[in-house]
């Protein structure tokens, strides 16, 4: 899962449904679940039916720095004859590209629906990748869902469907262009984070304040636990859970850093006792030099794990 998921995720659990922004966040996460399905159905696909040798290697979930911030790039594959961007839609409808003045609409169920234009997104992703690496990079919109179709296609980048993706991939290795694989790989991995928890929490005017604190339920998911007897305790199912609060110092480490002072993860955990905030905070999240402040150990598998048994 991208940091983009998690943090929707976290927030569609701890924002209440009564929230002035809650529905516009889960909103936003249907789409991004919607599109998370499309791109591993394409990942997956192009590992199986790829005939290339070498075999390119993948990237997912990248952010390339622009004057605006970063460009998102979906998936990037780099071998050594060509560096490719794929800008994967999980859409259905019909499709219209206006290459004019660059606008997209879709048709579906017989309504009209105005979106961001793909072939601007692929684009954009295209010049900041090309810029970044230093090199030509080439780029193709995929049609996920075989439920899509192209009407009016646009002029200038390609639109595939899945099946044909294949096909087309290979089709770039009779390009004359020889790249240091390796070379562009470690800029890739070296590549910053974008800062996307932040740009939500202030899209939607959220803070701290705005969200529900405590250990939450991993069945009811919206209650917060008590610690009773080295144990978490739940009110509402009468669960008892041993490390629930691992999954809640992970939450808090997405939306707003590893650096946790002490004072709030009293707030944060809804306990009183030092000595068991200590106990519990004690391999979790490091004390650092600056006395207050600790630091939570990165563990994303843990909410990878969680959200997984809730988004299936």
């Amino acid at each position: 899962m991208n940091l983009q998921l998690l943090s929707q995720m976290i927030l569609a659990e701890r924002v209440d449904r009564n929230h002035a922004s809650w529905n516009n966040i889960a909103g936003e996460l249907k789409n991004s679940l919607a599109g998370a399905g499309g791109e591993a159905r394409v990942l997956a696909l192009l590992k199986r039916e790829l005939d290339l040798e070498p075999a390119p290697l993948f990237f997912t979930d990248l952010s390339f720095p622009n004057k605006e911030g970063f460009s998102q790039v979906d998936l990037l594959l780099l071998h050594p004859n060509f560096v490719c961007v794929l800008e994967v839609k999980n859409m259905r409808g019909d499709f219209y590209f206006n290459s004019e003045n660059f606008q997209f609409h879709r048709i579906v169920d017989g309504r009209v629906e105005g979106m961001r234009n793909p072939e601007w997104q692929l684009h954009r992703a295209m010049k900041a990748a090309e810029k970044y690496l230093g090199v030509p990079v080439s780029g193709a919109i995929v049609l996920a869902n075989r439920s899509g179709r192209v009407v009016e296609g646009p002029k200038i980048h390609p639109v595939l469907s899945l099946d044909y993706l294949p096909f087309h991939i290979e089709s770039l290795v009779y390009k004359t262009n020889a790249f240091d694989v390796e070379g562009l790989a470690a800029r890739l991995r070296d590549l910053p984070k974008g800062s996307f928890p932040n740009n939500l929490l202030e899209r939607h005017q959220l803070s701290i304040d705005s969200l529900r604190l405590g250990v939450t339920c991993p069945n009811c998911r919206t209650v917060a636990l008590e610690r009773k007897n080295r144990k978490w305790h739940c009110a509402k199912c009468g669960g008892f859970f041993q490390d629930a609060h691992e999954v809640t110092l992970q939450e808090y480490a997405v939306l707003f850093g590893r650096e946790l002072p002490t004072r709030f993860a009293y707030q944060l955990l809804r306990v009183e006792d030092k000595y068991l905030l200590y106990r519990l905070l004690e391999k979790s999240a490091l004390q650092g030099n600056e006395r207050g402040k600790r630091w939570i150990v990165p563990r994303v598998e843990l909410l990878e794990a969680y959200f997984s048994s809730i988004y299936r």
